[in-house]
């Protein structure tokens, strides 16, 4: 084993976790800063620090960690509920990545970057980190919000293209020549060959490696498929997180969706830590002095123009107003492929290694701040009203509603053939006009499962949460946990196993590992997540099964258990034990039954702490 990569695992796991531990706790910060500032400490020369010797072993173990977590995501978000939300997020990605390609474009020549460099500079700054944004959604408990979904859905048609500009400038830069419309059948080709195998094939084979080999195949099939899938995307020129998140969704209609869910949450956990605390490690401070100006352009560019375009064309698909600011929030970084871009570019020879050096300080400077911009945006989020002219915000909700109006109406129907581009915007302006006046919205939908997703205007959905082992919420039923009273919440139905309690009975009990299907707005949901999640409260000495003992006692003729059974003396109540076997006349009489009578002479086979057979033993002093 090479000694070398010992090192490197160990110097990242131990800084990385050494310093999330120290922002969270002490700093109440986001664990990725903590991550990040790991690696930069790591990054530096200083003898008394763990240095890391080999940045390869660092970067192939970050690349793993974006592969699971792109996986992890697909889990989350499988083909259906992509499905669900509509032509929006394919509008919002493509339009905004494509416009920060063009605006990062025009910015380089002021910096003396020109031609392919520029390009591809433009192209670093028009994707978003999946990985922080993931990560920060997992630290709110926000994975499940509405908005969490459309802003996936908008990442991945952000990396879709993001694809193309890497396949498009590799190959213009090195003088060679592709047609775009070449690209787009092969793309589209290999995707739904990908969904249409595996949706056939993968579900089957997962449900027979769960039943032969319980979790330890699940894990051990789930991440092997999710990196052969990666892989193969690599080599077909397509993104290899792309691989991994197809892999997700296609393993998200697997009947052992959560308990793939629960295994792989560990193992990502781990390399999740590796991808920031190596983004951390690329970090060079030095460079910050040589191109501040060129790293403050990208900077400013990358918060304002992409966080602005974002809002912007949210609001234009109908996305609302809270929806909008928290998804536009969520905007101001880039991520894992810019990474990919920018190596492209060098290896290439197009981008200079300074330049590179400059673009991975605007990565960690951007990560750094995404977690406060993000913050800052849920709070504006929570009364907008109060920051926008009031004829204005109802403007921008009424238009929301005919949006969504319009696509519930005709969603099942196929756009081209009846409506025009401008039967669309005549529609939703006198919509529009009808909403400012009624002030209220009047559900037609013929689409059930859209009318389910979302019931305008109130902004309440259907959203799975799970039930975690330690929660404080297991072993009590539905009437005494009083979930509607305190949350205003309905739990429509308990997924449990392989089965589904569809309008489960008051006195069901939630038991660890259950998943609620939950009816109501985010706050209320957000709210039941973070009781689903919370633990129970440790005593202050707690019992542990080797404090416990098996010991035997003999009845006297005036022992006061004589002629008492099991169930009048209370013994399981009353002494915290369990009468496991008697030994009456030296016939063995194994687990006796609750009416079992004592008699003299009888040998008791008693478990339970010595506390408790201590108190049996005073008792058989005391007569």
């Amino acid at each position: 084993m090479h000694n070398v990569f010992i090192q490197d695992l160990a110097a990242i796991l131990l800084t990385g976790g050494a310093f999330g531990w120290m922002f969270k706790k002490f700093f109440k910060l986001p664990l990725i800063l903590g991550y990040i500032f790991g690696g930069v400490l790591l990054s530096l020369p200083i003898s008394y620090t763990p240095y890391v010797v080999s940045k390869e072993s660092a970067n192939t173990l970050a690349e793993i960690g974006v592969l699971l977590l792109m996986f992890s995501m697909g889990l989350h978000f499988g083909l259906r509920k992509i499905q669900s939300l509509g032509v929006s997020p394919a509008i919002v990605g493509a339009s905004q990545a494509l416009l920060m390609w063009l605006i990062g474009t025009n910015v380089a020549p002021f910096f003396n970057i020109t031609g392919f460099e520029a390009l591809f500079l433009g192209a670093v700054i028009a994707t978003a980190s999946t990985a922080v944004i993931v990560k920060i959604l997992e630290d709110h408990q926000l994975k499940s919000a509405r908005f969490a979904e459309k802003l996936m859905a908008v990442l991945l048609i952000e990396d879709s293209i993001a694809i193309f500009m890497i396949i498009w400038l590799s190959t213009s830069s090195s003088g060679e020549s592709i047609q775009l419309m070449e690209i787009i059948p092969i793309f589209i080709f290999s995707i739904l060959l990908w969904w249409f195998l595996g949706t056939l094939l993968l579900p089957r084979i997962i449900h027979s490696a769960f039943k032969t080999g319980k979790e330890e195949l699940l894990v051990i099939l789930s991440i092997g498929l999710a990196l052969g899938l990666a892989y193969l995307s690599a080599s077909w020129n397509f993104s290899a997180a792309l691989g991994a998140f197809i892999m997700g969704s296609i393993l998200s209609d697997c009947r052992e969706l959560k308990k793939i869910e629960l295994v792989i949450e560990p193992v990502k956990n781990l390399f999740t830590l590796v991808f920031f605390v190596s983004v951390g490690f690329l970090f060079s401070p030095e460079i910050i002095l040589e191109k501040w100006s060129l790293i403050l352009a990208l900077v400013a560019t990358i918060i304002i123009c992409k966080i602005g375009l974002n809002l912007i064309f949210n609001l234009f698909v109908g996305q609302g107003i809270k929806d909008s600011i928290r998804i536009s929030g969520s905007m101001g970084q880039i991520g894992e492929l810019s990474f990919v871009i920018a190596q492209v570019g060098v290896s290439l020879g197009v981008i200079e290694n300074k330049t590179f050096s400059a673009i991975v300080a605007t990565a960690v400077i951007t990560m750094l701040l995404t977690p406060f911009i993000f913050k800052f945006s849920i709070k504006l989020a929570e009364n907008p009203e109060t920051l926008i002219p009031k004829p204005i915000y109802k403007f921008i909700e009424s238009y929301s509603q005919a949006v969504i109006n319009f696509s519930l109406e005709n969603k099942m129907a196929p756009f081209y053939k009846r409506f025009s581009i401008f039967k669309w915007i005549r529609y939703l302006t006198e919509n529009t006009k009808s909403r400012l006046k009624k002030n209220f919205m009047l559900m037609t939908s013929k689409n059930v499962t859209a009318t389910l997703d979302r019931l305008a205007p109130w902004d309440e959905y259907l959203v799975h949460v799970h039930v975690g082992a330690d929660a404080d919420i297991t072993g009590r039923n539905l009437i005494d946990l009083k979930l509607r009273e305190k949350f205003s919440v309905n739990i429509v139905a308990i997924e449990r196993n392989n089965r589904t309690i569809i309008s489960p009975k008051a006195t069901e009990v939630v038991i660890p590992g259950d998943t609620l299907l939950v009816y109501g707005n985010e706050e209320s949901i957000t709210k039941l997540e973070i009781f689903c999640s919370k633990e129970k409260q440790e005593e202050e000495n707690p019992l542990t099964i080797d404090q416990c003992l098996l010991a035997g006692v003999n009845l006297h003729e005036k022992h006061p258990f004589i002629g008492k059974s099991i169930l009048e003396l209370g013994i399981r109540v009353n002494y915290n034990c369990i009468v496991l076997a008697v030994n009456r006349n030296n016939v063995r009489i194994k687990n006796p039954v609750s009416n079992f009578i004592f008699d003299h002479n009888d040998e008791l086979f008693i478990f339970g702490t010595r506390n408790s057979l201590e108190k049996i033993k005073e008792l058989h002093a005391s007569v």
